[in-house]
Formats: C-alpha cells, structure tokens, sequence
C-alpha cells in the first residue's frame, strides 16, 4: 500500500496524501490555520459555515445540494478547530470513492472543483459577503457558542484554560464571543476571508483510494490566483506554572459543581517524551481504570465523574470533575494525592501494563473513522514526524516506568476553578 505524502504545492501551502483502501469514500479537506487572536476569532469562526453554504456557482442552498445530490450524494462538512494556538477554519467534502463511479467518472475531481468554487469563489455582493447569508449564520454561530455556554462540564473546562492562559492565545475561544459575533458586518468577514487566503498556512489533505495528482494540480491553480505571503505559524508558548496557583470560583445555577485542576507540564511536541507523558496521563485519570476513576470517583465516591487530558502542543493537563460542592477540598485533596503517588512510583506494573493496552487500542481504534484518521494526520503537522496509529501503538508500548515517572514529576498545578451553585454561601 502507498505510504503518506507531504508536498508543498505553493507559498505556505501542504498537500498530505492519505492512502487508505479500508473505506468506500474519500475526503478532501482544506484547512486554513490562522493565529488564534481576541480580535479576530469570530470573524474567523464564522468563514466555514459561509463558504460550505453557497457559492457563486451555486447561489442558495436549493442549488447547492441538488449539485451535491448528482455527486452520489457528497457531503459538505465545516469546522472551527484549535491546533496549539492556531486557529484552523476547515471546509471538505465526502464523496463516493472513484473507484465505485459508474463510467470512470472521477468524483474526487469533481469534488475538488467544488471545494475551490466554494471556497474561492463565494457568491458575494458588490464584493462582499451577502448581507442575508451573514445574518443566518451569526445566529447558527451564536447558537454554537450559547451551548457551550449551556453545557457546564465544557463551560468549566473553557474557563478554567481561559483563566490559567489569560494573555495567552491558548485562552481564547476558537469560536470568539456572542458579542463579537453579534457586531460583525459583511465588510470585516470578507477581509478576513480574504487575509486568510492570502497568509493562513494551508493544508490539503486527500484520505481514500482516489488518484491525487490531478488533486493538487487543482489545487495549485486555485491558490496561485492569490498573492500567497510566507505564513507565521505560532508555536505554542509552554509555560511554567506560578509559585502559587490561582483559585477561581464563580457561581451559575447549577445543580452539580465542577471543579476542573489546570497543570502545566513541561513536555510538549517535539519533545521526545510526549509518548511518556500521554501514558502518564492516561494512568491518571484517562482510563476506567486509572488512578482517579478507580480511588476518586469509584473508591471514595468523591465525584460523579473524574478524568484528565493532555494537550501535548501546548504542555497544558486539565483535570475534570463533577462534585457536590461540600466535597471541593476532599476531592481537590485526593486528586493531587493520587498524581504524587505518580511521581513517587506507587503504581504497579500491572496497572502500567493494563494502561498502555488501553491507550494502544484508543490509537488503533482512530483507523475507524474517516474523519478520525484524517484528524489524527492533520494534528501532526508540527510535531516531530508523522506516525500512523499503528506506530504510535508501537510507540506507546517502549514507555517504560521510570518515564511515566519523570512526566508526573513534570506537572505542577496552574489554576483550581470551581462553579459552583448561586445558592453556595463565601
């Protein structure tokens, strides 16, 4: 089988191959990755709901899916993601394998020539997003971030990053404000379509059994019709945490309290002990059978759930649990007791073991989905080298004990955040 390729194919511009023959479709993916910015981010979220809408070609969205209906029913997708402190903006679309095309039609050519049609060539007016298209989609927009709002565990994780990387672009919302969105007119979102074609970092994934080079051609041709400046990718910024930890505690009518522990942890992409750190944390808190679940949740019933995750571009581990509020120093307590009997070695080998099986499997499962496996690859853009599942698999089952060790040796607690019920008393 043809292994993964990475081509430039212009200024700032990746083409990744992903031959894959597991699935009867393909999909095409055109992300553009923008510094996550305050100023910027609504105007920026608000790009892939527009251009997946309509397009000059197709100008409403009657047209649109009867086109997408005669491509063997292609689906158009759009999604606002955060990769370190970049922002990516993401169109693409799946669509019926060439091989399973009845007259050799290519459906991957066609589809691409959708893609660009959408994304360079929207269907504007006097040069500028259409005012009732950018109405409709500031409410889908606000209705996006208003359940983030509404559901408290994501509410909570939010703010306790936004909190502990205030100043940092690692804390802004990739979606922006309700007021942000509110005020932006057709004017602002065409500039900001406009900046990020010609200085995002693009990249163009291709996953299925379809020929690529006629791909990149056309994707060459579309973006060489734009003036492409060299794009400042932002690394992240991994922090040491303070001398002291902040505590926040804010009061919402809610029923159940959150309490989420943000860590700094000085291993980050492309450090060479990222693996560690990702079994490490797993061990914590990411199995059913990890430390927090097995003794905070399950043992002392201190939680109604209690789990942590890494975030290895930018060095940032956050613990999440739901409690009754008089439980706060209990649980906070038995949280950081159990990642010090993880830096003082007081886990099994067994337990280790158990552990590693599960992060193996959540690797190799990631092959399961399409979109899954085309988010793995993309998420590796900046680290150290591509790996596929398998070989992360692989990768996972070297750690040895002293190295989970050193990881939890290497986090130190940022920020304790608590929501709490307004009934709460100071």
């Amino acid at each position: 089988m043809p292994q993964l390729a990475r081509q430039s194919i212009g200024e700032g511009i990746d083409f990744l191959s992903i031959p894959n023959h597991q699935f009867k479709t393909g999909l095409l993916t055109i992300s553009l990755h923008v510094p996550l910015q305050k100023e910027t981010a609504a105007q920026n979220a608000i790009l892939p709901q527009l251009l997946t809408r309509t397009c000059r070609a197709y100008p409403d969205m009657t047209a649109l899916n009867e086109r997408l209906a005669q491509l063997y029913g292609a689906r158009l997708f759009d999604n606002v993601s955060r990769l370190g402190e970049n922002q990516v903006l993401s169109i693409g679309i799946l669509f019926l394998d060439d091989r399973y095309a009845l007259d050799d039609t290519s459906v991957s050519d066609q589809c691409a020539k959708l893609l660009c049609d959408l994304l360079f060539d929207p269907a504007l007016e006097d040069g500028k997003f259409r005012a009732a298209d950018v109405e409709r989609e500031k409410r889908v927009l606000t209705e996006v971030i208003q359940s983030e709002l509404v559901d408290k565990r994501t509410y909570s994780k939010n703010r306790c990053e936004q909190i502990m990387c205030e100043g940092e672009a690692y804390g802004v919302s990739r979606y922006g404000t309700v007021e942000q969105v509110a005020s932006l007119t057709a004017d602002e979102i065409t500039e900001a379509w406009k900046d990020a074609l010609e200085n995002a970092y693009v990249s163009v994934s291709a996953l299925g059994d379809s020929q690529t080079d006629s791909l990149v051609q056309q994707m060459k041709e579309a973006f060489s019709k734009w003036n492409r400046k060299k794009p400042q990718h932002r690394m992240p910024q991994v922090v040491p945490a303070p001398s002291e930890p902040k505590e926040v505690a804010e009061r919402l009518p809610v029923q159940q309290a959150k309490l989420v522990l943000g860590f700094r942890i000085g291993i980050a992409e492309p450090d060479d002990q990222v693996m560690a750190a990702r079994v490490m944390t797993a061990l914590f808190g990411g199995t059913p059978t990890s430390k927090l679940f097995l003794n905070v949740r399950e043992k002392l019933s201190l939680c109604y759930y209690c789990s942590s995750r890494y975030d290895r571009h930018k060095g940032v581990l956050l613990v999440e649990s739901g409690i009754e509020r008089p439980n706060k120093e209990k649980a906070q307590s038995e949280i950081l007791r159990q990642l010090e009997d993880l830096k003082q070695g007081k886990f099994t080998d067994e337990e280790l073991e158990s552990t590693i099986l599960s992060v193996q499997n959540s690797f190799r499962t990631v092959s399961d989905s399409q979109f899954g496996l085309g988010n793995w690859y993309e998420s590796q853009l900046f680290d150290r080298m591509f790996q596929s599942p398998e070989e992360a698999a692989e990768a996972a089952g070297r750690v040895a004990r002293d190295q989970v060790i050193a990881a939890a040796k290497a986090v130190t607690l940022d920020t304790v955040y608590l929501l709490e019920g307004e009934e709460a008393k100071a």
